[in-house]
């Protein structure tokens, strides 16, 4: 009996873990910096798994990127930020960050009413411009942005608007993005409007 005790104790324990999670944090300041498993990426000094992601919004290079954090990790349409625009407004404003370079950030829309007109402003306050798109549920893009003025505040502002009309019920994305080399904080305007 003791014996058979001892057996269901062992089977019971689970073995030490080493897996932390993809959740990134800040490298120690002695080697190893980082557990087995885990890199340090520098400049932004933050262990990663292997093979793992560098998070959004980390500063690099003396650039300081506004914390992206709140929006999850929307570098790809399945992860993409749902916003409230149709389901309980017709308008969401935000101000975030491609950061590092090369990324994209997708927010969800969710079209509930026929025949919509979906508008995608982005705006920079400085520096160079981000770009913006509207996807179909696929992630093909539909509108891509063009030029335009906006007007923050009573300051015009280079912009890019795209534009989509007469959408069908559904869900779309839209897409904040930038040439691989450039990182920059960004406003982003998706609207319900009228006609496009």
């Amino acid at each position: 009996m003791k014996a058979l005790f001892i057996v269901l104790l062992v089977a019971g324990c689970s073995p030490y873990n080493p897996d932390l999670g993809g959740t990134p944090y800040k490298c120690g300041a002695s080697d190893p910096k980082c557990p087995d498993g885990y890199e340090c990426i520098t400049p932004d000094n933050v262990c990663v798994a292997n093979g793992g992601m560098v998070p959004d919004a980390s500063g690099s290079n003396g650039f300081q990127c506004l914390d992206d954090s709140g929006f999850g990790m929307n570098d790809t349409i399945q992860g993409a930020f749902q916003t409230p625009v149709q389901s309980t407004q017709s308008t969401f404003s935000i101000a975030s960050a491609i950061c590092p370079e090369g990324d994209k950030d997708n927010y969800k829309i969710d079209v509930t009413t026929a025949n919509a007109n979906l508008e995608v402003i982005a705006f920079v306050d400085s520096g160079m411009p981000v770009n913006a798109s509207i996807l179909n549920a696929g992630g093909t893009s539909i509108g891509n942005g063009s030029p335009t003025t906006f007007n923050d505040m009573g300051v015009d502002k280079q912009a890019v608007r795209a534009c989509v009309p007469n959408l069908p019920v559904g869900t779309y994305y839209a897409q904040a993005f930038a040439s691989a080399t450039l990182k920059n904080n960004y406003h982003l305007h998706i609207t319900i409007v009228p006609n496009c």
